[in-house]
Order: structure tokens, then C-alpha cells, then sequence
């Protein structure tokens, strides 16, 4: 007996129908894992999976146009000792947190 639960049969041809298209999405998710790790991958929903995954689409690339430190004076991304102006206080000439002379992005010695 296929209807012993009591409901009627438009309710269960519904739940049937909810059941394939769940599936469906499974496997759907599989494209929006991306690098997250599988708990946080199963707590979060299907339309959150999403978003992430097209705002990080079409979010921007970190990537500098040039490795030219004069060019990259110019443009205004780095000040004349070679800190970066935004973001991270780090030093693009020495590749560290202080310049040449070992002093950090406040002038301090570190």
C-alpha cells in the first residue's frame, strides 16, 4: 500500500516531486565546493553555496598590473619607501615588514 500514511495523492505526487528535484541539487552542489572544508560546505544552504560562489566570481583578482616599482610609485599602490599604501603594512622592495634601513611602516625599528 503506497498511501498507508493517510495523505492524499496530490500531497505525496508533491513530495515525490520535492524528492527529485533535491536530488537533483546534490549534485549540483558538487560545482560550488570551491576550497571550503565539507562541514561548513554542509551547513551552510544551496542559495548561500551560490551567492559565495558568484560574488567570488566576480570579485576582483589581489594581482598587480606591474612589478615595477617605479610604475607602481606612480600609480599610488606604493609610497617612496616601498610600503603599500592599502592593505597590508608590508614592503614591496624587501619583500618583508621593514625597509632597507629596518624600519617598519611607522618608522619604528622592529
Amino acid at each position: 500500500m503506497a498511501n498507508s500514511h493517510g495523505l492524499t495523492a496530490r500531497i505525496v505526487k508533491k513530495q515525490a516531486a520535492a524528492r527529485k528535484l533535491a536530488k537533483n541539487k546534490k549534485q549540483s552542489f558538487q560545482v560550488y565546493t570551491g576550497n571550503e572544508n565539507p562541514q561548513v560546505r554542509k551547513n551552510q544552504s544551496y542559495k548561500a553555496r551560490i551567492h559565495y560562489y558568484e560574488n567570488k566570481q566576480n570579485f576582483p583578482k589581489k594581482k598587480l598590473k606591474t612589478k615595477n616599482v617605479q610604475s607602481l610609485k606612480e600609480q599610488g599602490l606604493i609610497d617612496e619607501r616601498g610600503f603599500f599604501v592599502k592593505g597590508k603594512k608590508k614592503n614591496f622592495i624587501t619583500k618583508s615588514m621593514v625597509d632597507e634601513k629596518g624600519l617598519d611602516f611607522y618608522g619604528m625599528p622592529r
